[in-house]
């Protein structure tokens, strides 16, 4: 006797003996199984759900090569989803093909509805990290927002995966320049050593030409910075905002720079000029307390010179302020003396700007870009504007 067909018997409910009952609600297993395994991804492979909960791939062999797949063990997956819903966690059953490698199919689809797959968080991690925070700091702000821990390796590793290609990219494109430039040196700490960071940023464009953190600071190595911009980046400078520094030197009566419109940072210049008003109503130079009243107005004529607007009203202010040092008298009448000296050569620093628009009156743009030294707490407690 020849084997038998199997029947397939189908279980009869009462809805065949009264048609006016409703039908039984679908298990909630089985509906949920229904709908992982009507989801399929992009590169065409298929998802399924075992009875158990663990995902696996249908297909048996390889949609590039052809091959047949190879079963690659188990490893836990965590979906991290948006809109504060958590993450989702589950059981991943490998699957490799030994020519094209292991494939990785897209599991955005196994989340919930209305959740969106980390890449969410992916492109928060990244933008938080374009706008200056480290990813301690990026760690803190999904915790707080989100509610939502992510490990400091995941996030580091989102970043990784488009810092590299960035900087093969901006090793090869050019950085657009105006050829006008800010320039400051500041002095940090880096594990135990003394280190100076001297950086520009083109005024203009924004764009940060030359960075550099260097062992020494002074004529040399600004020249080394600037040097490295003309000639490696084929940037020409015509003009510079720096702070009143002489670390420089005479390196801008040199021919390679002697070219160079310089403007000195006026609330640089209102600083040092304070602080001598101070010293001469008997306060200290670095006080914090303001200036008594009874000499505001000494310090406002030096501002005076300062916010001009055109040159020979600049000139008229330094001949005004001249004059009434000259009335003055007290123990410190020097110290106005030196700020009187250090304007006159200034001069034409300070009001650069009035014959050429394209140069700012202050250092502001770089200055806010070295708060982002702050962002590293070791180089926080040791760095100083220079």
């Amino acid at each position: 006797m020849g084997r038998n067909a199997p029947i397939k018997i189908e279980q009869c409910t009462l809805n065949k003996f009264f048609p006016e009952l409703p039908k039984p609600k679908e298990h909630s297993l089985v509906k949920k199984l229904g709908q992982i395994n009507s989801l399929s991804v992009n590169e065409k492979y298929t998802l399924r759900m075992k009875h158990d909960g663990t995902i696996y791939i249908k297909e048996e062999y390889c949609l590039s090569c052809g091959r047949r797949l190879v079963k690659n063990g188990f490893n836990e997956r965590i979906a991290i989803l948006a809109d504060g819903l958590g993450k989702h966690e589950f059981q991943v059953h490998r699957k490799r093909c030994p020519y094209c490698g292991e494939i990785k199919p897209d599991y955005s689809k196994l989340a919930p509805k209305n959740g969106n797959y980390h890449e969410s968080y992916k492109r928060r991690t990244r933008q938080h990290y374009m706008e200056g925070l480290m990813p301690s700091q990026i760690q803190r702000v999904f915790r707080i927002d989100f509610g939502i821990e992510i490990s400091l390796t995941t996030i580091v590793n989102w970043i990784e995966v488009v810092r590299e290609p960035l900087r093969e990219m901006f090793s090869t494109t050019p950085v657009p320049s105006s050829g006008y430039w800010g320039y400051d040196e500041i002095h940090l700490r880096i594990n135990k050593e003394r280190m100076y960071a001297i950086d520009t940023v083109d005024v203009v464009t924004r764009f940060v030409p030359i960075a550099k953190i260097s062992a020494n600071m002074g004529r040399k190595a600004g020249r080394e910075v600037l040097m490295e911009g003309r000639k490696n980046c084929q940037l020409w400078i015509n003009g510079i905002v720096k702070d009143c520094t002489t670390n420089l030197g005479g390196l801008f009566r040199t021919r390679s720079f002697k070219h160079i419109i310089q403007q000195n940072c006026l609330t640089h210049v209102k600083w040092i000029v304070s602080a001598h008003v101070k010293a001469f109503a008997g306060m200290s130079k670095r006080s914090n307390k303001p200036l008594p009243k009874e000499w505001r107005w000494l310090r406002d004529r030096f501002y005076a010179l300062i916010n001009t607007k055109h040159e020979s009203d600049a000139y008229i202010h330094l001949e005004i302020i001249r004059n009434t040092i000259e009335r003055l008298k007290g123990k410190r009448i020097k110290e106005l003396y030196t700020a009187l000296k250090q304007l006159e050569g200034w001069l034409p620093k300070i009001i650069a700007h009035q014959r050429n628009p394209f140069i700012p009156t202050t250092n502001n743009l770089l200055e806010s870009y070295h708060k982002k030294y702050t962002y590293y707490p070791s180089f926080k407690r040791s760095m100083m504007t220079i």
